[in-house]
């Protein structure tokens, strides 16, 4: 019996499932990471409009100074 495939079965008990078949391990995983980019871009993305509205804040102020 192949060594992964005992490992499964002492496992079964405490974890629902165990893949065996490393080609939908690896899809899982590329899954994973896609949806993990998804969310990195989206908090990059809302970083960078946070700080193109803090430069407009902070120009619009700095004129206001200067009109004062």
């Amino acid at each position: 019996m192949k060594l992964l495939t005992k490992l499964k079965l002492r496992l079964e008990g405490v974890i629902k499932s165990v893949n065996l078949d490393w080609r939908e391990v690896a899809v899982e995983l590329m899954t994973d990471l896609f949806e993990e980019r998804k969310r990195r871009f989206a908090s990059e993305q809302e970083n960078y409009d946070l700080k193109r509205q803090l430069a407009i804040y902070k120009e619009k102020e700095q004129q206001g100074e200067k009109y004062v």
